[in-house]
């Protein structure tokens, strides 16, 4: 259940906006190498099991593991997560963006495509993370790094 359903309603959300846009500006094969969102999109319109195939490794062989080890036992460990896969989408928004970039279009358009590259990732690991939380049951707690020793309790070697 934490395998499938994350990657499952985040990929709808994005395939309902691909679908959405399609009526706006039709996808076609060639539209795959403008170096544009649309591009992107088409990609995504053609290309959607390989991407979801891709997804759902991701999450059994990556985000399962980590979210049962780290996510659940404290926040710091949430945290430390969700900063990793911020940074992880941040330079793969950025590679992606500079891959489809096209360099007539200056480097406004690299920034541009970047942000919204960004965004598509983030919104996606929002989404999968939120569902993972639903699916989990638990809630992630504040743990103390110390413990403090109650003064009726005595120490554990025996000493007052």
């Amino acid at each position: 259940m934490k395998t499938f359903l994350p990657v499952i309603i985040a990929f709808m959300g994005f395939a309902l906006f691909v679908i959405v846009s399609d009526f706006t500006r039709a996808m076609q094969i060639g539209d795959m190498g403008e170096g544009n969102i649309h591009a992107f999109m088409a990609c995504f319109y053609y290309c959607w099991p390989l991407y979801f195939v891709v997804a759902i490794l991701t999450q059994w062989i990556i985000i399962k593991p980590v979210w049962n080890a780290i996510v659940l036992h404290s926040a710091l460990g949430a945290l430390t997560t969700f900063i990793i896969v911020a940074v992880v989408c941040a330079l793969a928004a950025g590679g992606v963006a500079y891959f489809i970039w096209d360099e007539n279009a200056g480097y406004d358009n690299l920034t541009w495509l970047a942000t919204i590259m960004l965004f598509i990732q983030l919104a996606y690991w929002g989404v999968n993370f939120f569902i993972m939380f639903l699916v989990t049951g638990k809630t992630v707690t504040l743990k103390h790094a110390m413990k403090k020793k109650s003064p009726t309790q005595p120490s554990p070697e025996g000493r007052t």
